[in-house]
């Protein structure tokens, strides 16, 4: 596979291939034969080969030394690699992508050396594991700026932060928003009618429920199973949703359990299958692997059903904009209610299990405090400021931003840990707002780690400050 245009450097590489078979499986060479790792090696930062110590099974041969990665195929010999006795211990030449044009990679003693060309073994898009890579910074991870941001003023940073959050916002509410506008089928007038904001708010709600590995699929099942289908053959109960979910998710195919559930959401399934003009999915699709049972797609959609069956039922998406419209509210006050209409309730089934047939060892909670709050931060909050716009509802964005920046909240995962550290440590800058938690994801995810220093404004002072030019970060 050629590469596309994406900025993908080697260090990104080296956490593909550190990854395993969390982002590929079944390597070849390209001469065709089998590629069993054994053991990855250990990360060399220091000049000659990228990996030392390596165990790889080729062609059912085993082979100890080094590993060498690279962007292109083509690489290994514009670098003169060939002519460089450090790698003659090389075993195996790892590139994410194949070249129109390349020489077959040789040691100095004259050995022609196994090349893998990942992109043809990932598992998941490289956007979906460049998500998954970045949101888990490394030990190595240094922020470009590390060792010189100290010269930016708390005044700077709170400035530049504020127009992040500003930035993220729109982002999200940009996606909402051209969704309107593709299910309205107006061109670039966005429908008034509730039954579109339904159905953008249940895909957002799936895509968020997909976390990062299963977002995609989740997306994508929300937009071929929509509600008006669910509304028409799901019975008008969450069990008929989930069958209809199971199902149109391909999670119900090859299932040989037996129980009362897994026979009625089957029958129910079948019953319907054959009027549904949809594309389905296949469980293969789905990222199973590398996650706690507690974040299995199999409960985020036995949730899903629940948010299903309150729009369809119980006026959910109304009793949110009522909330977001309520001028009495203030920014606590309309979170817990936003909280309330997204806390789950209890299902016999799945609260102690945590896939088909498949007991769980503790009792599931299927959305969890932080779960909804992601919603409502990631969700609502940039869906509630488009329908301000497009219903010129002054109440609506004023509640919405006003939440936005002052609501409180407790924000931690890799990246806020990552920042505090290496920017804000002994600062008076608080990551404990969405507004805030926005902000620094998005300087993270758009600056730091595509090295676009130019562009930020903390990068721009420190950097003109010490006349240096950044250095090439360790993901």
């Amino acid at each position: 596979m050629l590469k596309p245009k994406l900025n993908i450097n080697e260090d990104f590489i080296c956490r593909i291939w550190d990854g395993g078979i969390s982002y590929y499986t079944s390597l070849v060479t390209d001469s065709g034969e089998d590629v069993e790792v054994i053991d990855h090696g250990t990360r060399n930062y220091d000049s000659g080969p990228d990996y030392k110590n390596a165990k790889v099974k080729i062609g059912g041969k085993i082979l100890t030394g080094d590993i060498e990665i690279h962007r292109d195929f083509k690489n290994w010999a514009e670098h003169s690699h060939s002519k460089d006795r450090r790698y003659n211990s090389v075993i195996l030449h790892v590139v994410l992508w194949d070249s129109e044009e390349r020489t077959p990679p040789k040691l100095r003693i004259k050995r022609e050396l196994p090349t893998v060309i990942l992109a043809n073994h990932l598992s998941a898009s490289i956007h979906d594991i460049w998500q998954d890579i970045i949101s888990k910074p490394s030990a190595k991870f240094r922020l470009p700026c590390y060792d010189y941001n100290h010269l930016a003023d708390d005044e700077l940073i709170t400035k530049w932060l504020g127009k992040l959050a500003n930035e993220r916002l729109n982002l999200r509410a940009g996606r909402i928003k051209s969704r309107l506008i593709e299910l309205s089928g107006s061109g670039s007038v966005l429908s008034k009618n509730s039954s579109v904001w339904e159905q953008v708010l249940y895909e957002f709600i799936f895509e968020a429920l997909g976390f990062a590995k299963n977002k995609e699929q989740m997306l994508k099942l929300s937009s071929n199973l929509n509600l008006e289908l669910i509304k028409k053959h799901s019975g008008g109960s969450i069990t008929g949703i989930q069958a209809l979910l199971f199902g149109a998710g391909g999670l119900l195919f090859d299932v040989r359990v037996k129980d009362s559930y897994i026979d009625e959401i089957k029958e129910n399934w079948k019953s319907v299958e054959g009027k549904l003009n949809i594309q389905k999915l296949e469980r293969s699709h789905w990222n199973f692997f590398g996650q706690r049972p507690q974040n299995f797609p199999t409960l985020r959609l036995a949730y899903g059903s629940q948010i299903i069956y309150n729009l369809l039922n119980r006026e959910q998406f109304k009793k949110i904009i009522s909330l977001f419209s309520n001028r009495m509210l203030k920014p606590r006050d309309l979170f817990s209610g936003l909280v309330e209409l997204l806390a789950p309730q209890t299902d016999k089934y799945w609260l102690t299990h945590y896939d088909l047939g498949k007991s769980s060892k503790s009792k599931n909670i299927l959305g969890g405090r932080q779960r909804i709050t992601d919603i409502v931060v990631n969700v609502l909050i940039p869906f509630a400021k488009v329908y301000g716009e497009v219903f010129d509802d002054t109440e609506i964005s004023n509640n919405t931003i006003e939440m936005y920046r002052k609501l409180r909240i407790k924000a931690d995962n890799n990246i806020i840990r990552v920042i505090n550290e290496q920017l804000l440590k002994n600062r008076d800058i608080k990551i404990n707002t969405p507004a805030n938690e926005q902000a620094v994801i998005q300087l993270y995810n758009f600056y730091c780690t595509r090295e676009k220093c130019d562009k930020c404004e903390i990068g721009k002072y420190v950097f003109d400050k010490k006349g240096y030019d950044y250095k090439i970060i360790y993901y």
